[in-house]
Parts: C-alpha cells; structure tokens; sequence
C-alpha cells in the first residue's frame, strides 16, 4: 500500500496543466456569453477565476507542504476536520470532482469527432455515448502501463495541447476582424441579469479551472514536496490563466457576440469563421488534444483518493492496491473508469454536469483552504478565497436551486456509505 515518490517537477507541472485544459474552455464560454451578455464581464469573470485559483493554488501549496499525502481535499481536511467532513470530500470526488468532469470531457470529446462518423449525431442515442466511452478506455489503458511511463505520455499530450491552444489563439487574434467584434463585446451594455448572471458565469469558469490543485492528489509520490509542490500548482496555474486569455480574447474578435450566445460548440464556430471548411478539421485536433490532456490528468489524479480514502478503511480494502513493478494503484485508476463511464450510460445535459459540479468542487475547495485557519498563521489570502467563493456559491444557490441540491444530495448520499466502513473498521 505504498506509493513510490517518482513524480518531478515539470510531470507535476503538466499534470496541473492538462487537468485544468480540457472541454471547458472549448464549450463554456458560450454559455457565459449567454449569462452575461456584452460586457466587460465576458473577459473579467476569467480573469477572476484565474485569480481565485492562483491563490487557491498558494493556499493548497502551504497544506502540500504540511501534509504531503495522496488524496488533496481529503489529505488536508482529514488532520483539521476528521475523517466525516474528508470522506465526504472524497466521495464529492469521486461521483463530482473526477467522475462527472471525466465524463463530460469524454462527452466534449464525442461531439467534436461525431461529424466524422456516419450517422453519428447529438440525436443518436447510441453513437456519441460509445465514442465517449471509447476514449475513456483508450485513456484508462495508456496510464496504466507504469506510473514513470504513464507520466510521460501525458506530459507529451500536455507540451503539445499547450502549443497548440496557444498558436490557435493567437493565430485568430492575428487573422480576426477585432476592432469589429471585441471592442462591441466587451463594452456593448450591461449585466443582463445582475449579480446572480455573474455568479452562475464564475461557477461555469471555475468548472473550466478545475484541476488547478491537481499536483496535491500526487503529493505523496512527488520528489522534494516542500519545493515542488508549490511550484508545481503556481507554474501550471499561471500558464493557463495567460492560455485562457488569450483564446477568449480570440473567440471574442473572430464572431459577432450573438454567433457565440448558447453555443457549445464554440471553437468551432470561431475557427470555421477564420478558417473556413478547414478550420472543422485543425480545431477537432485542437480539442483531440485538449481533452486527451485533461482525461489523462484526471485519471492519474483522482485514483489518488480513492486509494487514500481505502487505506484509512473508509472504502473498499482492494481499492488501496498498488501495483508492483507498475507503482500505480491500478484498480483505483479502473474503477474511477468504470464509474465515469456509467456516469456516460445513465446521461446527462452537459451545462447540467458542468453547473452540478461547479457548485460542490467550489464548497470543498472553500472548506480546505479554511483549514489554514487552524493550522498554520496564513490569514489573509484563505479569507479572501473563502469570502469570493461564499458569494458566488450563495448567489449561484438561489439562481440555480436545483443543481445545487443535486450536488447536495450526492455529497449527502455518501453519509451512509461513511458509517458503513467506519463500523466496519472497529
């Protein structure tokens, strides 16, 4: 049940990177368009997101160094507020903080790629599923050949996906129209709906953020923790605010607002509007890319916490096997496949996916990062995370009610499965 301390600074760097970078990016900033509207918000809400996880990444640094544990929410929270309040993180993770995540991505991914299969269509109940599910085990298999191996794969789909994002982004910045469209979207009107249409647009942005804190779910195999852990999550961090910028600055110079509003599909329109008939093509291997770089990410990242959650016996005992010669928790990695790919089969709306798990991966962060108040002497940027994040969530709440007590439901449901395994131990 021991993990190997293999993992370096640029592969923990990477892993920061390609967990955040996934369909968020190519699929939200439609629907933050439609909350907003034409405003200064549209890049404003990005820009406070990334700050939020920039100092949620200097927070989650300082608990890395105290507690280099594989598990991130449920290795920090355990010492501060008991192994309740850190199951229940750990169970958000796996149905909210990986899973459903996971298995939007692979979603994401099965519409960009279903226009090259015949009679494959958002209409086919069967078509987009299956290619989802196919990539999440094409995923499952690539990670599982070894934790050095499996690491260096996902860093050379991350170098590449950042390349890629990056030349995208200022490649329509060059070839766009921005003086026509940028200006008018960003200084057109007001917030249509107030505050609770910001709310919901930072609640969409921070799904798109997600995985900033990745580097903390491997802390326990990465080499030097107090030096690379907090390196780690502030490089991989700050390289995806500036990547974020600049193809929203992109999507907004190369269409009219409106041909954004609502839309899912977003980059590419942007890219069929530059680029014509080719742009379909070279923005499909954009996101091929992408969305390979986050679900690797991903389920390198959360295995972690299933496994850390089964060696404190609060989960199935098997679930903390790590594999010999391969030194990965192998059975972890597949199970959180399976449950992602069931997640696929029942379906969902994917605005419903990225709003259900904004709301609970926000709540938990928040809680973490309030652990600092008890151990250690950092006051100022925990309370204005905590203070940004209880706003957005309480305004969120009343907008979306539903989405926030499905997320509530689903953490609550965990309750039951907690005393199980904890009478189970004694």
């Amino acid at each position: 049940m021991a993990l190997h301390r293999e993992i370096g600074l640029a592969s923990a760097t990477f892993l920061v990177i390609g967990n955040v970078i996934g369909v968020g990016i190519f699929v939200t900033s439609g629907h933050i368009a439609e909350q907003i509207g034409a405003s200064g918000w549209l890049i404003g809400v990005w820009l406070l997101g990334g700050a939020l996880a920039l100092i949620g990444a200097i927070c989650y640094s300082k608990l890395g160094i105290l507690f280099p544990k594989a598990g991130g929410e449920y290795a920090f929270l355990r010492p501060s507020y008991g192994p309740f309040v850190a199951f229940l993180s750990g169970w958000a993770s796996l149905f909210i903080g990986f899973t459903a995540p996971i298995a939007a991505s692979a979603l994401g991914l099965a519409y960009y790629l279903s226009s090259y299969f015949p009679g494959v269509s958002e209409e086919n109940s069967l078509g987009i599923p299956l290619i989802a599910i196919t990539a999440l085990l094409t995923v499952g298999l690539l990670i599982s050949v070894g934790l050095q191996a499996g690491n260096r794969i996902h860093s050379l789909i991350t170098v590449l996906n950042a390349l890629l994002v990056l030349v995208f982004g200022v490649v329509v910045l060059r070839s766009a129209p921005a003086q026509e469209n940028l200006l008018p979207a960003l200084g057109g009107g007001s917030l249509d709906t107030g505050l609770p249409s910001v709310a919901s647009a930072i609640i969409l942005v921070m799904f798109a953020y997600s995985g900033w804190n990745a580097a903390a779910y491997v802390a326990e195999e990465i080499k030097s923790p107090e030096r690379n852990i907090p390196r780690a999550l502030l490089l991989g961090t700050g390289c995806v605010v500036v990547l974020y910028t600049v193809i929203n600055l992109a999507y907004l110079s190369a269409v009219p607002l409106s041909a954004l509003k609502g839309q899912d599909a977003v980059a590419e329109v942007v890219s069929m509007a530059v680029f014509g008939e080719l742009g379909r093509n070279l923005v499909n291997i954009l996101i091929l890319f992408s969305i390979m770089s986050s679900l690797t990410a991903m389920s390198i990242a959360g295995p972690r916490v299933y496994f850390a959650m089964s060696r404190d016996g609060l989960f199935p005992n098997w679930l903390s096997a790590v594999h010999s010669t391969k030194k990965i928790p192998l059975r972890a990695i597949w199970f959180q496949t399976a449950v992602a790919i069931l997640f696929i089969v029942v379906g969902e709306d994917l605005r419903q996916i990225l709003l259900y798990s904004g709301f609970v991966l926000i709540f938990f962060s928040t809680l973490t990062v309030s652990a600092l108040f008890k151990v250690s002497k950092t006051r100022v940027l925990p309370a204005i995370f905590i203070l940004v994040n209880t706003l957005v969530l309480v305004s969120a709440t009343r907008s979306h009610p539903w989405e926030a007590l499905a997320g509530a439901l689903t953490v609550g449901a965990g309750i039951p499965v907690y005393f199980y395994y904890r009478r189970k131990a004694e």
